[in-house]
């Protein structure tokens, strides 16, 4: 099955220990996903997973929290390079 990365926006700042529980819960909600930050946006998260996982992550983000935070959904690719440079060009001063 074919990766897909979606890249989500935290309303602040994620710090180490919210991205292990963020990767904990997310893993348990929607199997075998990997979560990761992007350096140089301290509020960007790059999840890996499917296709499936991604629609169904972007399906919860859009209704609620996820894993307690409020997580907005940017943009669902193929290729990481696209959300990590989209990722930087959001980031606040």
């Amino acid at each position: 099955m074919p990766k897909r990365y979606l890249l989500l926006m935290a309303e602040g700042a994620v710090l180490e220990e919210e991205m292990k529980a963020l990767a904990k819960v997310l893993g348990s909600e929607f199997g075998g996903v990997k979560v990761f930050g992007v350096d140089g946006n301290p509020r960007a998260v790059i999840v890996k997973g499917t296709v499936e996982s991604a629609r169904r992550l972007r399906e919860a983000c859009a209704t609620g929290a996820v894993g307690g935070r409020k997580m907005t959904p940017i943009l669902t690719s193929g290729a990481v390079g696209n959300l990590k440079r989209r990722a930087r060009g959001a980031a606040t001063p």
